[in-house]
């Protein structure tokens, strides 16, 4: 039976206890790891990036509906301030004063000889600003109160007492105007009438007169705008 000797047993026998080294294998090992690791850093990386960009598209977007939001309020404001006006416009037109019941109410308001040489009106609007008030221990807003405009109406009247007592009919003219069921219904409740002039007799053409002027103020209203 023939002998066979291995030359190289002790040369493989290094080899295999430096395969078996576990330096080395812990090195192998701390190696894959560290690998597995930069692997998944890099994925995490790249998901962030893709977030990002996902994240970025949201906020393209959501800008363009907040530009439309915002172009949406503004023209709900624009409406809301239109219905305001017409509501405005609708309420000055169909409670307006009406001075040909005026004017009839002044022929009816005569009283011998006493002439009207001159009349004016004067018609104007004053704005208030809404206010909204104050709240209180409920927690509900007292004193608040909307925007509106009131309407002031001054009449003023000039004219010429032609009496054999020039002036003596300058008070009964006042108190016709003031017994005048259209006026008083109209008329401020004191102080209504008041007379603003009243000159010394003058001689015109063969009698002689006073003129006179009287102011008339009708009750003031406000309007909401609402």
């Amino acid at each position: 039976m023939p002998i066979r000797i291995n030359l190289l047993a002790e040369a493989q026998a290094a080899e295999e206890a430096r395969r078996k080294d576990p330096v080395k294998r812990a090195i192998w090992i701390g190696g894959f790891a560290i690998f597995l690791v930069l692997l998944w850093s890099a994925t995490l990386q790249l998901k962030i990036v893709a977030e990002r960009a996902h994240a970025r598209g949201f906020d393209t977007r959501w800008k363009a509906i907040e530009a439309k939001v915002k172009e949406v309020e503004e023209r709900t404001r624009t409406v809301r301030d239109l219905e305001l006006k017409l509501s405005a416009i609708d309420q000055f037109t169909t409670n307006r004063i009406l001075w040909a019941n005026t004017f009839n109410a002044l022929q009816h308001s005569t009283v011998d000889n006493v002439q009207l040489v001159r009349l004016k009106t004067e018609q104007t609007f004053i704005q208030n600003e809404a206010s909204a008030g104050r709240t209180n221990a409920t927690g509900t807003a007292a004193g608040a109160k909307p925007a509106s405009v009131t309407e002031r109406i001054i009449l003023t009247l000039e004219g010429k007492d032609s009496s054999n007592r020039p002036g003596d009919q300058v008070p009964k003219f006042k108190a016709a105007l003031a017994a005048d069921s259209y006026l008083a219904a109209q008329l401020q409740k004191t102080n209504n009438i008041q007379l603003t002039s009243l000159s010394a007799p003058n001689a015109d053409g063969v009698r002689s007169n006073v003129t006179f002027g009287y102011q008339v103020f009708f009750q003031e209203k406000e309007r909401r705008l609402e």
